[in-house]
């Protein structure tokens, strides 16, 4: 396993690949890389810069919320690239930092990422890279760990995680809101590995700090009301579960409207743990009534809208086999 001066370096090199993909400095970038990539071998090597090259190509859209979600999971992805080098050919090492301090050279200083404001433009990385508490080392950390779960690994993104928090928690403070998303993330990658009972022990707790640092209204504070809710189901109390998405519900048609996409996932929620909690035919109701308006939000073809379609499928099945029970 990589020590934390390592993945921070990992973290660091890939995020600057996705710097670099839209600069003067790709050419330098991209023959560094895939020669360090290669090892030597003419086959690794091209297959390396056809990678390079796809991750230009994905980041040609252009500015928007969409994009700046891949160039996260771009990054994250190279970052793990980086991180299986390094775990395979730990003499790498040296040459990768030469080639990040480089590349860093070569990039304008607005082209570098937010989280290395603190790295200097002339590409002095050495105590950076080797100081895993650097706030900036911090963010990568997350990120890279993120990047793990969102590629399947839900175990390794819980103990990476885990491993973050507490360092968050000195360095930063328990309240500072990265702190907080380490924490919102820990309890989901605990959740997702099969823990649900432990994922909804932290996210109540983490909703008490929420509502104390934010308010009870704030986006991150529903958030966590919503992720207790889920949880809560998934350990096995559907009424709570219930229960909790009727009280946020309202909340969120109140904050965001009756259409808003976080209104429209929680009366989903609502609708499937009502009828978890017992109550078939209330559920049916609630997801015909939220098909429509799916359909009207984002289109009869949607993955959402076909999702929906199911549930209702589904719930009208469970309702006509209960009331034959009951004739």
């Amino acid at each position: 396993m990589l020590g934390e001066s390592l993945l921070t370096l990992a973290a660091l090199a890939g995020r600057l690949v996705v710097d670099a993909a839209d600069s003067d400095g790709w050419a330098t970038a991209e023959r560094g890389y895939a020669q360090l990539l290669g090892r030597g071998n003419a086959k690794q090597a091209k297959l390396a810069s056809r990678w390079l090259e796809e991750t230009r190509e994905q980041l040609s859209g252009g500015p928007g919320a969409d994009m700046e979600m891949i160039r996260m999971a771009l990054a994250g992805r190279w970052a793990g690239r980086w991180a299986d080098l390094l775990e395979e050919n730990p003499d790498v090492e040296a040459e990768l930092r030469a080639l990040v301090l480089e590349i860093q050279a070569a990039l304008p200083a607005r082209k570098l990422s937010a989280s290395d404001d603190a790295v200097s433009v002339n590409g002095d990385i050495s105590s950076y890279a080797a100081g895993p508490e650097h706030p900036g080392a911090l963010a990568t950390r997350s990120e890279l760990a993120y990047a793990a779960g969102q590629a399947g690994d839900a175990d390794a993104a819980r103990d990476q995680f885990a491993a973050l928090l507490p360092v968050a928690e000195r360095v930063l403070g328990p309240e500072h809101p990265d702190t907080l998303t380490n924490r919102h993330n820990l309890a989901n990658f605990t959740g997702y590995t099969g823990d649900a009972a432990a994922a909804r022990d932290q996210f109540a707790a983490l909703l008490s700090v929420r509502e104390r640092v934010f308010g009870a209204d704030s986006p991150d504070t529903l958030v966590a009301r919503f992720n207790l809710a889920y949880w809560t189901g998934r350990a096995g109390a559907a009424v709570d579960a219930r229960d909790q998405f009727a009280a946020l519900l309202p909340i969120r048609e109140r904050i965001y409207g009756p259409d808003h996409p976080d209104t429209l996932a929680a009366r989903e929620e609502l609708a499937y743990w009502t009828g978890c909690a017992g109550a078939a035919a209330a559920a049916r109701d609630q997801f015909a009534a939220l098909l429509s308006a799916y359909e009207e939000v984002l289109g009869p073809e949607h993955p959402e809208t076909l999702a929906v379609w199911y549930q209702l499928a589904h719930w009208t099945a469970l309702a006509a086999d209960e009331a034959g029970l009951q004739d």
